[in-house]
């Protein structure tokens, strides 16, 4: 079933289903309409006979005269008008006395009787009552005339309801939608929760039939709160529980290396690195809960050129000496973030491109006065598709470089909580290959 707007969907079914009956009401009304027109018409012909009747009986035995009301009397003043029905009388032998608007055979009074009706194939007669000279006047109506005229007041009543067939589906809709807007209400308040949102929605506001659905969606995002919660609360102990022994056990290793006591040197840097590793671990861990339930930056900035240029400072000793083209503005850039959150996302970009750009490439980071930094570096194009999904939490697309797959996510996080902006581009921007990273913090 194809998706689309549930309010139309309403107002089409709702306007389909009055069509319906609609035209089932039309078709009744048809039959009902085409049965008393005829009744009317046929209460006409045989409230007509007898003034017909009383007219022409003096005629008849005067036969000059009833010419002259035929072809020259009254009937010759009509002009251009012909009624709906013909005049004729017939004798007691089946002589036709006279024959006017109607077909050339008319029906025999002694085999059909009179006071009564017959219809032919192209007209329904009303045969009336004898008079003194025992002659009887029919009188035709052409079976055409009725349809014709059952078509036009058909057209007529049908005709209008068009239009309100329109006027129907708009105006459903409009109640489907103005009913539906509680829905989408709720909608709009789903929408807005995610991972550092789930407050409790407010129900008291909503229709009946959706106070259950909220009050399983509250109960629900409780659940998942308790759940986040408790992760993130984990992730943090554990980080601080880790940090302290690590860092002792790294100066232990530094201590017995600087003894020279015989220990074997290629164990103690696979040692040392095994360390480093399980520390930046801790940072990553310990970056995500600040990340995920840290505090807002309402009121905090910083010189993020000064804090850029220490940070890069940092990461120039060998091996990677010459390997960063820093380019700064000569005034500060005062951006509104803190200065932690700024070096953490700062961090794990310089570090991203420092682990996957090719050994004998420059990484090159530049930053304007109005707070957009780019940390650009070479390396294979990754396809455009992909490159909003390495933001992801725990999303790596090349394992080769080691780390969790946090570092991106962590960067998105802060600078989405600071007001900022993160966008990747594969290639770099006029280039032809490599992936550059554009941060936009809002200024001072």
């Amino acid at each position: 079933m194809k998706s689309g707007s549930l309010s139309r969907r309403i107002a089409g079914l709702t306007t389909i289903g009055i069509s319906v009956a609609l035209l089932l009401a039309i078709i009744v009304a048809a039959a009902v309409l085409r049965e008393e027109a005829d009744e009317q018409r046929d209460d006409v012909l045989r409230e007509l006979a007898p003034f017909a009747s009383a007219v022409l009986t003096d005629l008849t035995g005067q036969p000059d005269k009833l010419d002259d009301f035929v072809n020259g009397g009254v009937i010759s003043t009509l002009g251009g008008h012909e009624p709906f029905f013909g005049i004729g009388m017939v004798a007691t032998d089946g002589t036709v006395l006279l024959s006017w608007q109607l077909p050339g055979e008319l029906p025999d009074p002694q085999q059909i009787g009179t006071d009564t009706f017959w219809q032919s194939d192209t007209h329904r007669f009303y045969i009336g009552h004898p008079d003194k000279n025992d002659h009887v006047v029919i009188l035709g109506d052409s079976l055409e005339e009725r349809s014709e005229a059952f078509s036009e007041s058909l057209v007529a009543f049908v005709g209008p309801m068009l239009p309100l067939l329109l006027i129907a589906f708009l105006l459903v809709r409009w109640i489907s939608r103005t009913a539906l807007r509680p829905l989408d209400d709720l909608r709009s308040e789903i929408a807005q929760r995610d991972r550092g949102a789930l407050n409790p929605i407010d129900g008291s506001r909503m229709p009946l039939e959706l106070r259950p659905m909220v009050t399983t969606l509250n109960s629900f995002m409780s659940r998942l709160l308790t759940a986040l919660d408790a992760e993130r609360q984990f992730a943090a102990n554990a980080a601080h529980e880790l940090r302290t022994p690590l860092a002792l056990a790294l100066a232990r290793l530094q201590r017995i290396e600087a003894d020279k006591s015989g220990a074997n040197p290629k164990q103690i840097a696979e040692l040392r690195g095994a360390i480093k590793r399980m520390t930046q671990t801790v940072e990553r861990l310990l970056q995500l809960s600040r990340a995920e339930t840290g505090p807002e930056q309402n009121g905090q900035s910083c010189d993020i050129a000064e804090v850029l240029g220490l940070l890069v400072h940092d990461r120039t000793i060998p091996p990677n000496e010459d390997r960063i083209a820093l380019r700064l503005p000569e005034n500060p850039v005062q951006a509104r973030i803190g200065a932690d959150d700024f070096a953490i996302i700062a961090s794990n970009l310089l570090d991203n491109a420092l682990r996957y750009a090719p050994p004998d490439t420059q990484i090159k980071v530049s930053l304007d006065a109005n707070g957009t930094l780019s940390i650009a570096n070479s390396g294979a194009l990754i396809p455009a598709d992909e490159l909003p999904g390495l933001m992801a939490r725990h999303k790596r697309r090349d394992t080769r470089g080691g780390g969790l797959g946090l570092g991106l996510y962590i960067a998105k996080t802060l600078t989405q909580k600071s007001g900022g902006s993160l966008r990747l581009y594969s290639p770099i921007r006029g280039h032809a290959d490599g992936v550059e990273a554009i941060l936009k913090f809002p200024c001072e």
